[in-house]
């Protein structure tokens, strides 16, 4: 790409939509390379950064919200977003605002065009990510990974505390097909000095490499007030739930349970909803979530706002060959209004949930 002299806000985000968020590029030789050419700031990072399969997300939320209220300085670095990328990168709970995120993409930009090989999408967020809170100084950086671990990109970075969260089988493609082998990539982000805490049955502890020390805890809240133990620091983790996290919007809840495992640990906690609006991602094991799915409930699909999404014609066909009748919408909107004032779940996707949230109105939801 070539060097653009003028940036503003939509520039900076037109470059990374140029780099395709659903890229993957495992490895951590580009992020190392581009972290070197904008001075390695990352490493004077206070970091958690925080693994796993499910609860990545609501585990980094009560550790920001906890050392928030303590008074502390805290970089929140998360992914995926719901509606604005901003939402990945926050201080003290603020998402960055549009005229830093523009200068920084801007100088990662630079850095990048004197690469050989580009960094992907989550790279260079990763490296925005990095630079910003190092420059702002926080006293502590909670850091979630994006795929996997031990070549993730924001193993660039040496965790003081590393959460590993859960474990089940996802992105098979990229981390293996068998639980012991994405194991031992998740366990990637630890370091000999690393106190770790974990949410893993007993037998993937020896997946662990040698670390500090090894705690266990058996949810988001738990590992968060473990996180603050192993940091020495005395705050409360309350039980605030990140959007998109079993939300709710009047007779409405919204999850952003996107495979099996997540899915599963929803349904157990919540009360039976009379109507599910579903829609997955081409790459969700469609037929293990559709099973897992109340029977009693009537099935509205919708397609995510994905290039990767799966269709609702597909998902209904799916749903058919199970025994389960589905109907087909053409948008949230439509089967919102289909399920009218009846208990509704919206479930599958984040990019689903997203557009859920944007056609109730709820805070956030109109920040590009």
């Amino acid at each position: 790409m070539n060097r653009r002299e003028k940036w503003d806000y939509h520039t900076a985000l037109a470059w990374l939509d140029e780099l395709g968020e659903a890229q993957v590029k495992p490895g951590l030789a580009r992020i190392r390379q581009l972290m070197a050419a904008l001075g390695d700031s990352q490493q004077q990072l206070r970091a958690v950064i925080v693994g796993g399969t499910n609860g990545k997300g609501s585990t980094c939320w009560l550790l920001e919200e906890a050392l928030c209220r303590a008074g502390f300085r805290v970089g929140c670095g998360t992914s995926p977003h719901l509606h604005s990328v901003r939402e990945r990168l926050r201080l003290d709970s603020v998402p960055v605002g549009r005229a830093d995120f523009t200068a920084l993409a801007a100088e990662v930009q630079r850095a990048c065009c004197a690469m050989a090989e580009h960094p992907s999408y989550f790279e260079v967020l990763t490296a925005i990510t990095l630079v910003w809170f190092a420059r702002r100084e926080v006293d502590v950086a909670i850091l979630e990974v994006g795929l996997g671990g031990e070549l993730d990109a924001m193993n660039v970075v040496d965790g003081e505390v590393a959460v590993l969260t859960t474990l089940a089988l996802e992105h098979t493609d990229w981390l293996g097909d068998n639980l012991e082998a994405i194991a031992r990539t998740k366990a990637g982000i630890v370091r000999p000095g690393t106190h770790v805490i974990t949410g893993w049955l007993p037998e993937f502890h020896q997946f662990i490499p040698p670390c500090a020390s090894l705690t266990s805890g058996d949810s988001a809240r738990e590992w968060a007030t473990l996180a603050l133990e192993q940091l020495g620091i005395a705050a409360e983790v309350g039980e605030t739930r990140p959007p998109g996290r079993r939300e709710r919007a009047g007779n409405i809840m919204l999850d952003c349970a996107h495979n099996p495992h997540a899915l599963s640990w929803l349904l157990a906690r919540i009360v039976e909803p009379a109507v599910v609006v579903f829609g997955c991602l081409r790459d969700k094991p469609l037929a293990k979530m559709l099973a897992l799915l109340p029977t009693g409930t009537e099935l509205l699909v919708c397609a995510p706002d994905s290039p990767r999404a799966r269709s609702a014609a597909a998902v209904v066909a799916a749903a058919g060959k199970l025994g389960r009748r589905g109907r087909a919408c053409d948008s949230v909107a439509e089967a919102l209004e289909l399920a009218g004032e009846r208990p509704t779940l919206v479930v599958g996707s984040s990019y689903l949930v997203a557009e859920a949230r944007r056609d109730l109105g709820l805070p956030g939801s109109d920040e590009p």
